[in-house]
């Protein structure tokens, strides 16, 4: 006959994996750098779609004028101010992230040094 400690144990397990531990579990699977790289990944296109998306409802919006004046627009360099807009923004994010894990390197020295002091 089961122990009712065992019972009540393996019911936790159960309701940990079925519910929130699901998604973690998951997630633990990966090595932690595989984890990041792949949600850089995922972020990147999500990223790109969305700069589409954008770009497509201005362009939408100003339809008309772009109908009327495409003879004389310059396309060669709306395509770059569009593409070097793109190029600014992961580049942007890039530098967020640089900057964050200088910050926290630095803190890991900070930290050294007070340990040392003591």
């Amino acid at each position: 006959m089961l122990k009712k400690e065992k019972i009540r144990l393996m019911t936790k397990l159960t309701r940990y994996e079925s519910g929130e531990g699901k998604e973690e579990l998951r997630i633990a699977r990966y090595y932690r750098s595989d984890y990041i790289g792949l949600a850089l990944f995922r972020n990147f296109f999500l990223a790109s779609i969305g700069y589409l998306v954008i770009l497509l409802l201005v362009g939408a919006y100003f339809a008309e004028f772009l109908a009327d004046h495409l003879h004389t627009l310059n396309v060669t360099w709306i395509g770059m101010m569009i593409v070097g807009g793109y190029l600014v923004t992961i580049r942007y994010g890039r530098a967020q992230k640089g900057a964050a894990a200088y910050e926290r390197r630095l803190r890991e020295l900070e930290a050294l040094y007070e340990e040392e002091e003591e």
